[in-house]
């Protein structure tokens, strides 16, 4: 039996004292961190000064934008088909980024369109860009009136939002003939999503959420499921010319099954008119590719009036009641401020929806898909922050949240966190503590034969609400002890220059090399 040996000290470089932080947490820490997460994304730009697009604006595999160009076209692919054959004059687009799709749209169709982001920036961008109305939202409450858009469009936004059956209510609510929903975070095997959504850590603008098509087709009574792709898309490839014949051979199956690529879902409103489609694939890809922005340029100033028919579409997010603009701000029930020709309804401070208040939302729905809306619901909830002090890892509930990284393997036949190490940096990620820590202390067991005793080092990396990733300034290291027992670590934050006055997050890196490791207890002050 592997027996405990004497504490191992790691001393901080200095023992100042700091007042202590209050422990009341805000409600909406995801919300809040996410869109500032955002905002620094849609902020960011390329080597020449030009935004540094999210999508394909610039055309298919520029440089000054994110890669994986052929699985986002695929997607606007899904989308442009189901609106080719849908008969609409008006679109919103939730969480269209820089605005590229509601672009496409208005080139191809003619459309009335409109984008919408929990970013500020985002909006900015896509008035800069395409000069296009936007409005800064949180999706679970938006502020349109019942029915106000002929077809609202979510494409790759449920997977991270923190309350995706509100949102999903909300998007149907808006629509008066038809949601176009798309998400890659698709799986098919239930114990697999089980475990994703166990292990998850909530940390900003992450894949929070997954999805089995079951689910989806439950709780949305007459959607259209069809796959984004048949296969997985390839990262780049040498052309557009070859991206639109991989897309062409690989968009044409219509059914859900393992192995097929995220979904795109249809779902019809009471007013749904079909028609005949006007473009086939081929014309709807070449035009796609053909619309695109030169990086740097930038759309005519909107004029004040330009905006008036949006602006006469929005209403207060929760009450529903009229706004009217007073100055820099839209006012009604409450005041809305307008930045920069953006009015922003995002209230980071509003507490998410409850699961009674969802319950009252859907009382009067059918009792089986009120049933799947709440089963949903349930499954998809994470806690806002992690309250308990001891984390027993041989505890199933005590590991919920703890995400580690793929060089920690676990053993064969091992339950618990007992790991095989494969690389030079296997690390874990905590649950959001969100307070004050004092110091914490760590149980672990390292083996690693034929190395010697102190050969190891550990490392403690903390992060706080405004840093965005773990950095080597906000860590300390010491000595893995290496011989196959069970040693304690008692790490001390308190007096370390950058620790924060609320820890968000810790990552805890117990070797810097293969070997087995157990950890075995966390205990946070």
């Amino acid at each position: 039996m592997t027996r405990r040996v004497p504490d191992a000290q790691v001393p901080p470089e200095s023992r100042a004292g700091r007042p202590a932080a209050s422990l009341r947490a805000p409600m909406t820490f995801y919300a809040r961190s996410t869109r500032r997460w955002l905002d620094q994304r849609f902020a960011r730009r390329g080597p020449t000064g030009a935004f540094f697009a999210h999508m394909p604006i610039y055309g298919f595999g520029h440089a000054e934008a994110e890669g994986h160009h052929t699985g986002r076209l695929a997607r606007s692919l899904r989308i442009l088909r189901a609106l080719d054959g849908l008969a609409f004059t008006s679109l919103l687009d939730v969480g269209g980024a820089e605005g590229y799709l509601c672009h496409v749209v208005r080139t191809l169709f003619g459309a009335d369109v409109a984008t919408s982001d929990l970013s500020v920036e985002a909006c900015w961008r896509a008035r800069e860009l395409f000069g296009l109305p936007a409005a800064a939202v949180d999706c679970a409450r938006l502020p349109f009136p019942d029915a106000a858009f002929d077809v609202v469009v979510c494409s790759e936004v449920l997977e991270h939002v923190e309350q995706p059956v509100p949102t999903l209510l909300e998007l149907c609510r808006v629509a008066r003939r038809a949601v176009i929903l798309t998400t890659e975070e698709i799986r098919y095997d239930r114990a697999s999503i089980d475990e994703y959504l166990f292990r998850r850590p909530g940390w900003p603008h992450m894949e929070r959420n997954v999805f089995h098509p079951d689910d989806l087709a439950a709780c949305l009574p007459g959607a259209v499921l069809v796959p984004q792709c048949d296969v997985l898309p390839p990262d780049s490839l040498p052309s557009p010319d070859a991206a639109i014949a991989w897309l062409l051979t690989n968009t044409k199956t219509s059914t859900m099954e393992p192995g097929r690529i995220g979904v795109a879902a249809t779902i019809p409103r009471a007013g749904i008119t079909r028609r005949a489609r006007t473009m086939d694939d081929a014309t709807l890809l070449t035009r796609l590719f053909a619309t695109t922005v030169v990086p740097g340029t930038k759309a005519p100033a909107r004029s004040p009036g330009a905006d008036a028919a949006f602006w006469s579409r929005l209403v207060e997010p929760t009450s529903l009641t009229p706004l009217h603009r007073d100055g820099d701000r839209l006012v009604g029930a409450r005041s809305f401020p307008i930045r920069d020709g953006v009015p922003d309804f995002v209230d980071v401070d509003a507490p998410p929806i409850s699961r009674d208040e969802l319950e009252r939302r859907i009382a009067a729905e059918p009792p089986e898909r009120r049933r799947a809306l709440l089963d949903l619901h349930d499954r998809l909830a994470l806690p806002e922050r992690w309250t308990q002090d001891i984390f027993d890892f041989a505890v199933r509930s005590d590991r919920r949240g703890f995400w580690p990284n793929d060089q920690l393997i676990l053993r064969e036949g091992a339950d618990g966190f007992r790991w095989r190490a494969t690389g030079g940096d296997p690390w874990i990620v905590t649950p959001l503590l969100q307070r004050p820590i004092r110091a914490i202390e760590i149980e672990m067991r390292i083996h690693a034969p034929g190395h010697p005793i102190d050969a190891g080092t550990a490392q403690l990396f903390w992060k706080g609400a405004d840093q965005e990733t773990f950095t080597e300034p906000f860590s300390v290291t010491w000595r893995s002890i290496n011989d196959g027992l069970v040693h304690r670590y008692r790490v001390e934050l308190s007096g370390r220059p950058g620790v924060p006055a609320e820890v968000q997050w810790l990552r805890f890196d117990p070797v810097d090399g293969p070997c087995e490791v157990d950890l075995v207890s966390l205990r946070v002050e």
